[in-house]
């Protein structure tokens, strides 16, 4: 130790701090130390009394004081401490300090940080802001250790701590796999980052999620596999993806830089596709899980579906995606190939007579080309390049402006209902072409013919609730309803009350409710829908007309709207 650490002035100085006398191990630290290293006693107890001020004697004859008014003066400083925490939190330093030691498990005064509610929500909010904290994952799992498992598996982050971890994962698993279709994807990003925080926790949980799919033979899991693929990418994962996918799930090498160079480039090139198509023809053709991927055969879809997307594509590579496209959409890995052939060959064909229907055909009405468009749309793969190519003709080519008339619904418009209808599970596809169509700024209109168009995209949106494709409807005219005109909304808001009958569900409720208060000055001039909207709000407030009482704020807007109406004028006379 270097010898300008045992000058007696450096303890002087600690002895010389506000309140120094009230520090813990003050006697052991400076006190003594200083002593024994030349300092006069007197000088020791002299500074120490004149650097005391005696705060914590003062807040605690004030907190006494504000106990007697009625203060909770313990809330109040609960309160305070944990803002300069979560302000103040250094997690670098708080492991320098706490971690590296020889026991961190000597850390006995966080038993009662443990045990005390308050805390140990604080803790939580520190892991979710710091998720790679030494000290707070210890504290995690102290916590876990201490009987608070059920808190811990409710955290949707990431742990240093494979028990700590196992809790998470285990709960945020049992909670996904029971919830329906739209409750899926409300719940699905939480899960994903339980999954992919961490390296680490994106390794663990893509090899468990293969363990399950391998035991159960759960389609399931790949969906699960696959959306964490995708959450990693975006982060900009790519490599871990595919040394995962080689090393811990088998994809060849070869094949894994062929699909990585075809997702960096945003289209399959005639050498990484000639590479798959190669490796998926041979004897030993690997799972066809890999290429079970929607974003790769969204891109060979628009590679052959949407004009342009591939310029100067040649004939050979035409039919080596329409056969990765049947192979990846139509292959059943669990009957044997030899008995799989015909269908092969069957949605092969459909594919390849869809791709030359849809470049030869012209007009209003699709002149030879609606035959093989309405055969092929059983083929769910030939279906989506259809909604593909709509939202091509649809967005980027002139077809409306020079096609359009109010008095027909688009045939475009009645492809896209027999889609929904036909492939249930396509709806959520459906819904995001109608919305970039809906949202997209034609040009050359008249305004009454744009508002006339506009209707019928509101009419599709229709048909999909429908179709009980409703949640995600509501949520999407919610989030717009500020940019779009108000006559939209309410002729949609019509159109659905016509369909729902009692009892309704909270969360219809709550977003037709929400999606009327921004407008609700203006919707009771449109002539005929006040009465829609009071009978309504009748019907809410009728037994048993909802499946879970309203709360307090949802009454509150339900009365905002049920008081608005439309202005009479004074007579003359």
């Amino acid at each position: 130790m270097d010898s300008s650490d045992h000058n007696p002035h450096n303890y002087a100085l600690r002895l010389t701090q506000q309140d120094a006398i009230l520090q813990p191990n003050i006697y052991k630290e400076a006190f003594k130390p200083f002593i024994a290293n030349g300092g006069a006693p007197m000088d020791a107890v002299s500074a120490l009394s004149e650097s005391y001020v005696g705060y914590p004697s003062m807040i605690k004859t004030t907190a006494n004081i504000a106990t007697t008014m009625g203060i909770d003066v313990e809330a109040i400083l609960r309160k305070t401490v944990k803002k300069q925490i979560m302000n103040k939190f250094n997690p670098k330093a708080i492991d320098e300090a706490l971690m590296n030691t020889p026991t961190p498990t000597s850390l006995d005064w966080l038993d009662g940080l443990v045990h005390d509610t308050e805390w140990r929500h604080m803790i939580y909010e520190l892991l979710d802001k710091y998720p790679r904290c030494e000290f707070l994952n210890f504290a995690i799992m102290r916590m876990a250790e201490g009987g608070y498992q059920h808190e811990v598996a409710q955290l949707r982050t990431g742990s240093s701590y494979v028990e700590v971890y196992n809790y998470i994962l285990n709960d945020a698993f049992t909670k996904l796999m029971a919830k329906d279709d739209i409750e899926f994807e409300e719940n699905l990003p939480a899960f994903l980052r339980v999954c992919s925080d961490q390296e680490h926790s994106y390794l663990y949980a893509q090899v468990l999620i293969h363990r399950l799919y391998q035991e159960f033979n759960d389609l399931s899991f790949l969906r699960l596999a696959k959306e964490l693929e995708k959450t990693a990418i975006a982060r900009g994962q790519h490599e871990l993806v595919y040394i995962i996918k080689s090393c811990a799930v088998g994809m060849p090498q070869d094949l894994a830089n062929a699909l990585k160079a075809i997702r960096s480039s945003g289209q399959p090139t005639p050498g990484d596709i000639m590479t798959v198509y190669n490796i998926y023809t041979a004897t030993e053709a690997p799972s066809v899980y890999f290429i079970r991927d929607y974003e790769l055969i969204e891109l060979m879809l628009k590679a052959l579906y949407v004009p342009d997307a591939v310029p100067n594509m040649k004939p050979d590579l035409v039919d080596k995606l329409i056969c990765l496209l049947a192979f990846a959409t139509a292959y059943n890995e669990s009957k044997p190939r030899e008995d799989q052939e015909e269908t092969l060959r069957r949605v092969c064909k459909t594919l390849r007579r869809l791709y030359q229907a849809l470049q030869a055909q012209s007009g209003a009405y699709f002149s030879g080309a609606m035959t093989e468009i309405l055969e092929s749309m059983s083929i769910p793969a030939a279906s989506l390049g259809i909604l593909l190519w709509i939202e091509y003709i649809s967005t980027r080519t002139p077809y409306y402006e020079t096609y359009y008339r109010s008095s027909e619904i688009p045939l475009p418009h009645l492809l896209l209902d027999e889609i929904a209808s036909v492939h249930p599970l396509q709806q959520p596809m459906v819904l995001e072409v109608i919305k970039r169509c809906f949202l997209h700024p034609y040009q050359n209109f008249a305004p009454e013919i744009l508002a006339a168009l506009q209707k019928r995209w509101i009419e599709r949106l229709v048909n999909l609730v429908e179709l009980h494709y409703t949640l995600p409807v509501l949520k999407f005219i919610k989030s717009v309803v500020r940019e779009i005109d108000y006559s939209l909304t309410v002729h949609f808001v019509t159109k659905v009350l016509e369909l729902a009958e009692p009892p309704y569900s909270t969360e219809f409720v709550e977003h037709i409710v929400d999606t009327l208060v921004p407008i609700a000055d203006t919707i009771v001039i449109v002539k005929g829908f006040e009465p829609i909207l009071h009978e309504f709000i009748a019907k809410v407030h009728e037994p048993n007309a909802v499946d879970q009482p309203l709360s307090e704020e949802l009454q509150a807007k339900l009365a905002v709207l049920a008081a608005k109406q439309k202005p009479h004028r004074k007579s003359l006379y």
